[in-house]
C-alpha cells in the first residue's frame, strides 16, 4: 500500500555522486505518489515565496513538457508537502518563439493612466503638439487609438525612475485628455484658416460675399477656441480632483519604483528556485 507523503516521512538523501533522492520512509518515492500532492503556488505575485522549497523533480504529471520552460517544485508549507509549476522566466520576461513580448511585459495601472493625461495637459499649456496628436509623436512614445473617444499611449520610464531596470509602461488616455487634444487640433486648423489670405478667385466675388466668408472663418475660429478652452478647464479640473499636478507625478513615480522592486524580487525567486537541487523519484 502507498503511504502518503509528509515532512515527517519524507527525507532527501545523498549518493556518493551526489544525487538527490527523494524517499518516504527510506524508500525512493515514486510517480504516483509525487502525482498526489497537492498544487499550490510557490511564488506570490509581490516576489515573495509560500513555504519552503526541498527540490524540483524532472517530471510533468500534467503533460506539460512541450510548454514554454518551467519547473515541478516539491516544497514545505507548514508540515504539508506540496507541489508547484514555477515558470523558468516571470511572465514579464518571457519572449515568445517569435521574439516579441507577452502583454504582461508593459506595466498598467491607474497612475500611469493619470500620468499620460497629465502630460497631454502640460504638453498643450506649453503651446506643443499632444502626445496624442496624429502628426506628432515625441521618441518613446507610441500611441495608438483604441476607441473613438479613447486613445492607448505606451509610455517608455525615464531612466532616474527605473534605475537600472527600465521596462515600459502603458497609459491609457481618459476621455478628458483626449477631447483637449483633439479640441487643440481644431483650434490650430481653425486659425490657419481665418489666418489664410483669400484667393484670386475669392477675391473676385462681391464684397457681400467675402464679408460673409471672412466673417464665417471668424466665427469658427471663435468657436473652436471656446471648445478648446472648455477642453483644458474639463481636463484641469480632472487632475485637480486627483489631487493635483504634483500628486499625480508623486503617485506615478511611486508605483514605477514598487514595481521595479517587484520585479526585482520576482527574478530573485526564479533564479532561487533554478538553483533548487534536482529531486530523482522511482518511475
Amino acid at each position: 500500500m502507498t503511504k502518503q507523503l509528509t515532512t515527517q516521512n519524507a527525507t532527501i538523501t545523498t549518493t556518493a555522486v551526489e544525487v538527490k533522492t527523494l524517499t518516504i520512509s527510506g524508500r525512493q518515492v515514486t510517480l504516483a505518489v509525487f502525482r498526489q500532492l497537492r498544487e499550490k503556488p510557490l511564488i506570490n505575485d509581490n516576489g515573495t515565496l509560500n513555504g519552503v522549497p526541498w527540490g524540483t523533480v524532472n517530471y510533468h504529471p500534467d503533460r506539460c513538457g512541450d510548454e514554454r520552460e518551467h519547473w515541478h517544485v516539491v516544497w514545505q508549507q507548514g508540515s504539508e508537502l506540496l507541489r508547484s509549476r514555477v515558470e523558468e522566466k516571470p511572465d514579464f520576461d518571457f519572449t515568445s518563439l517569435s521574439g516579441s513580448r507577452l502583454p504582461a511585459h508593459w506595466h498598467v495601472g491607474e497612475a500611469p493612466d493619470r500620468y499620460l493625461a497629465t502630460l497631454v495637459y502640460m504638453g498643450l499649456v506649453a503651446g506643443g503638439d499632444s502626445v496624442l496628436a496624429r502628426n506628432h509623436r515625441p521618441g518613446g512614445v507610441y500611441w495608438t487609438e483604441a476607441t473613438p473617444d479613447s486613445f492607448a499611449a505606451k509610455l517608455v520610464i525615464p531612466a532616474p525612475l527605473a534605475g537600472t531596470d527600465i521596462f515600459p509602461v502603458q497609459g491609457t488616455a481618459s476621455q478628458a485628455a483626449v477631447e483637449a487634444a483633439n479640441q487643440a487640433e481644431r483650434l490650430r486648423a481653425a486659425r490657419y484658416a481665418a489666418g489664410k489670405e483669400l484667393t484670386v478667385a475669392e477675391l473676385s466675388r462681391s464684397a457681400e460675399w467675402r464679408e460673409t466668408y471672412t466673417a464665417n472663418r471668424q466665427y469658427a475660429l471663435d468657436e473652436a477656441e471656446r471648445k478648446h478652452t472648455a477642453a483644458m478647464a474639463a481636463l484641469l479640473a480632472l487632475i485637480e480632483e486627483w489631487g493635483g499636478f504634483d500628486a499625480v507625478v508623486e503617485a506615478y513615480t511611486a508605483e514605477i519604483e514598487a514595481e521595479e522592486a517587484r520585479r526585482r524580487q520576482l527574478r530573485a525567486a526564479h533564479a532561487a528556485v533554478a538553483d533548487l537541487p534536482q529531486l530523482f523519484i522511482a518511475v
